[in-house]
């Protein structure tokens, strides 16, 4: 069991790295698509890859017949890694565990901390009520909507999905404009009528298991960013404004809230993000690092493939040794063997001649020259023996030659072994000259794409720098306009002053004549009292 799950932990590595790989191509193929097309294929990718992490485990778990050993299943080519992770499965389970523990500690305490915010807040004003049933009705959620408003939280997020509640900053009513309030319950809706809530517990369940895992962590936060976008093209579908709605959300200060909670909009780089895709109407695309880091995932799974060839190499190249072994197992007479029986045989018979020389001496000495009953049967049994030695030679020479003929038919057999072990070898020669070939041919096809793709972030590149250098003659010919406006406004005052100072002048020269007249009168008066 433990050899297993420590095999199932290593098998998600180089199977994260083609989730990333295939999900890195859905993010380029769909550039032009619709957010939710982006979001179900990705989900779907996590789903597959989930299920695969399941199978892996069946797999092992059979190889091992239950008893734990496991050579390193599929893909684990080395010998001494797989011979390293065997023998410190249970070091590599227990660390696992460990962290998959802690994690789990500090997701079950966001949850908690979420159900203790159910009971806390005060209810929204009766008006936004009402239009949080109007806005539900119209998305289609048949569930009552509760919105509250709370000081704990500092921006607009949704808990719950079964008895959701909308939570949103104390005061913001009050200090929002009705329509970008209504763009934000809107968003906050639409994750509810996709049940969003849910997804979001198990993707949460999932990265606390594989938080070793970069492949599958990334393509969690490209489906996060997609859930996002999906709701911002609800809520402008049914606001019909998008001006209004990217206002909403340059207005929030960004930040992440941890737990549960579906925060409205995200972080700084993801609000960017959402503000140019809304603005340019076009999906985000896989950044330079991102591009870099999936070519390096496709060069260690091409290591693997030649790791994984390289060794069934090897284990072809042992089958002739394998069957010299058994070849020399198996008991057969050597020809070694055969001489020594056919040299006892004749032994056997030389001493069988001895004897009939011997029997026909002692005859020659006694002078018999009849045979009786006696020495015509002896001479009847040396008969019989010589035939009987005469037909085992015969016999003796047709065993040798079935042997040799069957040491022959063997020689044949090992040869056409032989050859069809070197036939085979040529197949797989073959066969790896044309997977090289075909990977040649598609690095030159990504090679030709990633040049594409450069010249197109070029031109883009180029794009913004003239939209930027626009802006900057624009931005210098307003202050070049506001400076010239300042400058007719100061000459303006200059010239009232000037032409007020003037008058200033004139009224005092009125004033100096006339205190001069009044004085003259003066004078003429008393002279008229002298008189």
């Amino acid at each position: 069991m433990i050899q297993a799950i420590c095999w199932v932990l290593i098998h998600s590595l180089w199977q994260g790295v083609l989730l990333a790989l295939v999900g890195g191509g859905v993010i380029l193929c769909t550039k032009r698509s619709a957010a939710a097309v982006r979001y179900r294929l990705l989900c779907g990718l996590a789903g597959v890859f989930l299920c695969g992490m399941g199978a892996t485990f069946v797999y092992e778990w059979t190889m091992a017949g239950g008893k734990g050993d496991v050579d390193g299943g599929v893909g684990v080519s080395m010998n001494w890694f797989g011979d390293w992770f065997s023998a410190h499965a249970v070091q590599v389970v227990a660390a696992w565990l460990i962290v998959t523990m802690f994690k789990s500690v500090r997701m079950a305490a966001g949850w908690g901390y979420m159900r203790r915010m159910r009971r806390e807040g005060l209810a929204a004003p009766a008006l936004w009520v009402e239009r949080m049933d109007v806005l539900s009705r119209r998305l289609g959620i048949r569930r009552t909507v509760k919105l509250v408003e709370s000081a704990v939280v500092r921006v607009p997020m949704v808990i719950g999905q079964l008895r959701p509640i909308v939570y949103i900053p104390l005061g913001l009513v009050n200090h929002l404009p009705a329509s970008e309030m209504e763009a934000v319950l809107m968003h906050e809706l639409a994750h509810i009528r996709r049940c969003d809530h849910l997804v979001n517990m198990v993707q949460q369940a999932a990265e606390c298991l594989l938080f070793f895992n970069p492949g599958f962590l990334w393509i969690s936060s490209l489906i996060q960013e997609e859930r996002e976008n999906c709701c911002d093209d609800i809520a402008i579908r049914h606001t019909r404004d998008r001006v209004e709605f990217v206002r909403a959300l340059v207005r929030f200060k960004e930040h992440s809230l941890k737990g549960m909670a579906l925060a409205f909009p995200g972080n700084k780089r993801q609000l960017l993000h959402r503000v140019l895709r809304i603005s340019r109407q076009e999906n985000k695309t896989l950044s330079g690092r991102e591009r870099l880091v999936l070519l390096g995932g496709c060069l260690v799974l091409l290591c693997l493939l030649v790791a994984r060839a390289g060794k069934a190499d090897v284990q072809k190249a042992k089958l002739p040794v394998m069957e010299a072994r058994l070849a020399e197992a198996r008991p057969v007479k050597t020809p070694a063997e055969v001489i020594s029986v056919l040299q006892a045989r004749e032994k056997v018979a030389q001493n069988m001649e001895w004897v009939k020389t011997q029997l026909d001496q002692l005859h020659h000495k006694s002078g018999i020259k009849k045979k009786s009953r006696q020495a015509r049967a002896v001479e009847q049994v040396e008969k019989n023996m010589v035939q009987a030695q005469a037909s085992r030679g015969q016999d003796d020479q047709s065993r040798v030659q079935a042997e040799r003929d069957r040491l022959q038919a063997d020689r044949d057999r090992q040869q056409a072994e032989q050859d069809r072990i070197q036939a085979e070898r040529d197949r797989q020669q073959a066969e790896k000259d044309r997977q090289q070939a075909t990977l040649d041919e598609e690095r030159a096809k990504q090679n030709k794409v990633e040049e594409e793709l450069k010249r197109e972030w070029a031109a883009r590149d180029r794009e913004k720098a003239e939209l930027i250098r626009q802006q900057a003659e624009r931005e210098r010919a307003q202050a070049d306009r506001e400076q010239q406006e300042r400058n007719r406004v100061q000459e303006l005052e200059n010239r009232v002053r000037v032409d007020r100072d003037r008058e200033h002048a004139e009224l005092d020269r009125q004033h100096a004549e006339l205190v001069r007249r009044q004085a003259e009168l003066d004078r003429q008066q008393a002279r008229r009292d002298g008189q």
